[in-house]
């Protein structure tokens, strides 16, 4: 059965003993696929910025040598750097 989430959602939950409870409603259809990160409020929020940071950082990279990114030969150089070894 396919969810009719498109993209991930973060739930507040905790565990009672037997079974994760949500501590807010939320509006999930039984069989919903889930991934479950246990752990203190303050780790998660570390690993979670990490993630976001990480991901900026690739989109940015992405967008800087892109394939429209014009490629360079030394012959352009003004000044050549005497450690560069071109390959």
């Amino acid at each position: 059965m396919k969810s009719p989430i498109t993209k991930p959602v973060t739930l507040r939950a905790h565990f009672d003993g037997q079974n994760i409870v949500p501590d807010e409603p939320c509006d999930l259809p039984i069989g919903t696929p889930l991934i479950v990160m246990a752990g203190r409020q303050e780790d998660l929020a570390l690993e979670a910025e990490r993630r976001e940071w990480a991901e900026f950082s690739m989109q940015n990279l992405a967008r800087a040598y892109g394939p429209d990114e014009p490629e360079y030969d030394s012959s352009m150089c003004k000044e050549l750097n005497p450690d560069f070894r071109e390959r």
